[in-house]
């Protein structure tokens, strides 16, 4: 056994090791855990040379794993204008007054409109944003990011006009009278996404450390980013040379932003062909995943169902690739070894990417391939049981809830709301269910995001009793959900997720005792110090 450099005493430690274990004290030698125990064990195996250090009875967790999240979006909302939680005037204004401060031609970028939470819920038009912005182009994304406001000057830049039909997989919203709204989903998104300029190197350098500098304030020690091009890491390795960039990232590969179905395949082998890259940099890079998305939100009504909308008849959301297109990808990502991801909001996009790993896993058959389905939100309740007979990982984000909720019951109705959000029954079942907050979709807080997992309330604590509160997690499994659960759908529990012998020595110390504070105080938890591998990364004031 390795000597302590630092020992922890009089604590309350939750290990989160299998048998749930709370202790008082650890120790570590250099970046891994030593060992956990009573105080006396502790001081037990300490040297002259070994630091003590008194925690003074606060509450230490593991650091926190964020399963699915986009760091590169994150960052740049600190860059961009950022219309979080904002109504449609105020948003209005916001842009006028970035109109002002635009140089000629320059396009307008921001994120985070979201109008289910405006009085006036229907989406907006281009018109409200010509009123202020008449000559510059004006693209907002909505939260969610599959659907973005637009203006008439955008439209012009991209040649998109009254009679351009709707791509496979996206859609121009039309008035009643067939012209152009001003909202585009999913891949009718590309063509703006092409003409906006894309980040250089040192901008890729200063959105990560952006995003790091949050994430460790908010107890996240790694995190999944669902969706990395090749460029960032690139921009990342010079980071960890220099030692800038601590963050653990295991970064899921793919190509963004093509629409084209042979140009996605031919980007996607040259990932391949790179092969799998695994804890570089002291186990602070793994790229060894491949995400690609089937469908698109239920807020923005693209995401795919297996009948009408509820409340839109003659609609199924936006399906984006034939069987055949999207096994021919995977099949490479599978052969190449590669852990795939595929995002499926709707029923039907579920239903597809079930049916397509069932194929893959019969003709590459493989007992740990730890397929996952990225959100898992809404499912034929037939379909519920191949999750855990396919072994396939359904990764959630519990903290949807706080805004799904004000449009799920009527978008699907009293049957099909039966397989939405379905934690329970996945845990119930053997399922693990990793999670994460999809950020900038929503904030990247993992308490706020396990407040909605046990209470299944929004953070003003409606609706009373819970919304379908059958469905809630246990603390426990909340708190697994963003430790060994997270580990696991890297392929990283021998590594981290607990306090263990070994282990990488990430953890996190927080205000208040997690497991009997009340329920309603989880989501205001506060983190007063991270330390990841040994090396304290964040401190409170």
């Amino acid at each position: 056994m390795r000597k302590p450099d630092v020992a922890y005493i009089n604590g309350k430690v939750y290990t989160m090791d299998p048998g749930f274990t709370v202790v008082s004290a650890f120790c570590t030698s250099g970046d891994r855990f030593v060992a956990a125990g009573s105080d006396d064990e502790i001081r037990a195996l300490c040297t002259p040379k070994t630091k003590l250090v008194d925690l003074k009875g606060k509450t230490v967790l593991p650091g926190l794993i964020d399963s699915h999240l986009h760091i590169n979006n994150t960052g740049a909302m600190k860059m961009e204008l950022n219309i979080v939680g904002m109504q449609r005037e105020d948003i209005i204004a916001a842009v006028g007054k970035a109109y002002e401060q635009a140089k000629p031609g320059e396009w307008i970028v921001g994120r985070g409109w979201l109008n289910d939470e405006w009085p006036d819920a229907s989406f907006p038009s281009k018109e409200e944003l010509d009123a202020v912005a008449p000559d510059a182009p004006v693209y907002l994304k909505r939260a969610c990011g599959h659907a973005a406001w637009v203006n008439s000057k955008a439209f012009e830049v991209v040649r998109i006009h009254d009679d351009t039909p709707d791509p496979i997989g996206g859609e121009y919203l039309r008035k009643p009278d067939g012209t152009l709204l001003g909202v585009v989903t999913d891949q009718a998104q590309d063509p703006f996404n092409k003409a906006i300029p894309p980040y250089n190197k040192e901008q890729l350098q200063r959105i990560v450390l952006l995003a790091q500098e949050g994430f460790f304030a908010a107890g996240l020690t790694t995190v999944h980013d669902a969706g990395t091009a090749e460029e960032w890491i690139q921009a990342w390795e010079e980071l960890y040379q220099r030692e800038e960039l601590k963050l653990r990232i295991y970064a899921s590969m793919r190509v963004v932003g093509r629409p084209n179905y042979q140009e996605l395949t031919d980007g996607s082998l040259e990932f391949f062909k790179k092969g799998l890259r695994i804890g570089m940099y002291g186990n602070r890079l793994t790229a060894r995943s491949y995400k690609i998305s089937g469908d698109g939100s239920l807020g923005a009504r693209s995401a795919w169902m297996l009948e009408d909308y509820n409340d839109q008849s003659g609609h199924k959301g936006n399906g984006k690739w034939t069987d055949e297109q999207l096994y021919t990808i995977l099949y490479e990502a599978h052969k190449a070894g590669f852990q795939i991801w595929v995002h499926a909001i709707g029923d039907a996009a579920n239903r597809q990417c079930l049916n397509i790993y069932e194929r893959l896993l019969q003709e590459i058959p493989n007992t740990d391939a730890r397929l996952r389905i990225e959100h898992a939100q809404i499912l034929s309740q037939e379909d519920i049981p191949r999750f855990k007979q396919l072994g396939v990982i359904p990764t959630h984000q519990t903290v949807f809830l706080r805004t799904d909720k004000k449009v799920a019951d009527d978008r699907l109705g009293s049957q099909r709301i039966k397989g939405a959000y379905a934690w329970r029954t996945l845990i119930d079942q053997g399922n693990v269910v990793p999670n994460g907050t999809d950020s900038p979709v929503e904030s990247y807080n993992p308490f706020l995001s396990m407040y909605c997992a046990v209470t299944r309330k929004d953070e003003h604590g409606e609706p009373e009793g819970g919304w379908y509160p059958e469905e809630a997690m246990t603390r426990e499994e909340a708190l697994r959900s963003y430790t060994t659960w997270g580990a696991y759908a890297g392929f990283e529990e021998r590594l981290k997720g607990s306090i263990e012998p070994g282990k990488l020595a990430d953890f996190i110390l927080i205000d208040r005792d997690y497991m009997t504070c009340p329920a309603e105080e989880i989501k205001d938890i506060q983190v007063l110090q991270t330390v990841l591998g040994g090396e304290t990364v964040y401190q409170k004031g």
